[in-house]
């Protein structure tokens, strides 16, 4: 299928969206059983669909569907189906577009390569599923644009797969932040890091043959290239596929970093990284440093290395105050560094004064108490049932998407890239 083809078919599919109102597809009543679909039935979509099969006795919703190109993936989703829920009719459908023609299958888990997610959920939504996606949401901004205006035309329920906006230690640091505790923030730091090739799976030319999949529906709107098996099984290593470091743990950190501090998207980034350690023929970083500025007028620094998983002086997030630093891990506030709350008293035609008040620094240390969380996946389903918002709807994804974009453009180009919210542009600065 031609990039023309498949947005032909989700034109169609909005249009008959557009027809038969809001709810298009088989309108659920409140006892009617949801049927899921998962598309991209690999390694992380069998922890969810664990998790999913899990819930759904509870909630009325049953696992029913297995959808790959490949046909290995395309069966092994369909055994594990079968063995977590016992049903011997398991549905198996060779591509996203056969899926969403089902009147059967209500609403889909989508855990596709991480360029494909934003496509294949704004296709899914107006062909009227409701979608758990994987994150990133977006690694282009095109694609990330229309991912969020298919869930604002068509009203369906999304929830990306950012988890941490389900847990309870993130809103118990935003809260603490947002109250003037930790003084003026001027830096917040995050390091994630692993020893190891990370995201290789071993002898790739083995496991999968071009005739065993749709190479050119996999490449979607990528530039050709002739079938690699190792871009293929192995995606996160090359671009334009995955960004690899930035995609993948960027997009999580980033994610909680802007929602505790109230900040959806950043003014400008530099971002630096290569391929230092692991010579094994990948094309994205192994080590990777980003720098954000922000609005709210602080800095935030993300790092990662594979060569070295040790995060003495960083873990995190950390979050720096004139007050004291915040760790957000063990939810723990203590006065390490600040030196307390600074006013500046501005004087026309001279330098300003300034002020510190040292009894606002932080004394003995506080450890705050977490609010009541949930399993992310427990609120999407729970979400489908209700139509409330979910707790990581589409615009957090886009969201996250934005600094992803723009650390892979600045690693890319050597440029300091900057975002501007009104147009909703990302230009080099």
């Amino acid at each position: 299928m031609t990039r023309r083809e498949f947005l032909g078919k989700a034109a169609l599919g909005a249009a008959a969206m557009a027809a038969a109102g809001p709810l298009a597809g088989r309108v659920l009543g409140a006892n009617d059983r949801v049927r899921i679909g998962v598309v991209g039935p690999g390694d992380r979509a069998h922890g969810l669909m664990q998790e999913c099969a899990r819930l759904c006795g509870d909630l009325n919703m049953e696992l029913v569907a297995s959808c790959d190109i490949w046909n290995k993936a395309r069966e092994r989703g369909a055994a594990t189906i079968k063995a977590l829920t016992g049903r011997d009719d398991v549905i198996q459908c060779r591509n996203l577009e056969e899926i969403c023609e089902r009147d059967d299958i209500d609403a889909l888990i989508i855990a596709t390569a991480d360029f494909q997610h934003a496509q294949h959920m704004a296709y899914a939504v107006r062909a009227g599923k409701d979608v758990y996606v994987e994150k990133p949401l977006a690694n282009n901004l095109d694609d990330a644009k229309d991912a969020l205006k298919a869930v604002q035309e068509t009203g369906r329920i999304v929830q990306v797969g950012t988890q941490r906006r389900s847990e309870g230690d993130w809103p118990a640091a935003a809260e603490f932040i947002a109250s003037g505790a930790l003084g003026k923030v001027s830096y917040v730091e995050q390091s994630w890091n692993y020893f190891g090739p990370r995201w290789r799976r071993g002898d790739v030319e083995s496991q999968i043959r071009e005739e065993d999949t749709d190479w050119k529906r996999f490449l979607l709107n990528r530039p050709y290239r002739p079938f690699n098996a190792h871009c293929y099984r192995e995606f996160r290593l090359y671009w334009p596929f995955s960004s690899g470091i930035p995609c993948q743990w960027l997009s999580h950190s980033i994610d909680a970093i802007q929602w505790i501090m109230g900040d959806p998207y950043p003014t400008s980034c530099v971002a630096h990284g290569g391929v230092y350690v692991w010579r094994d023929g990948r094309e994205n970083a192994d080590t990777f440093h980003v720098l954000l500025d922000y609005p709210g007028g602080y800095l935030v620094s993300y790092s990662t290395r594979f060569g070295n998983d040790s995060d003495l002086g960083s873990g995190g997030p950390m979050v720096y105050g004139t007050n004291g630093r915040l760790d957000v891990p063990s939810l723990t506030a203590t006065g390490d560094g600040g030196g307390g709350a600074v006013t500046i008293i501005e004087r026309p035609h001279e330098p300003h004064e300034v002020k510190i008040d040292p009894s606002r620094k932080i004394g003995d240390a506080i450890k705050l108490q977490p609010k009541p969380g949930m399993s992310h996946m427990r609120n999407w389903m729970e979400c489908v049932r209700s139509r409330k918002t979910p707790n990581a709807d589409v615009t957090a994804g886009y969201s996250h998407s934005i600094p992803v974009i723009m650390a892979i453009k600045s690693l890319h180009s050597g440029r300091r890239i900057c975002f501007d919210p009104q147009t909703h542009t990302i230009t080099e600065g």
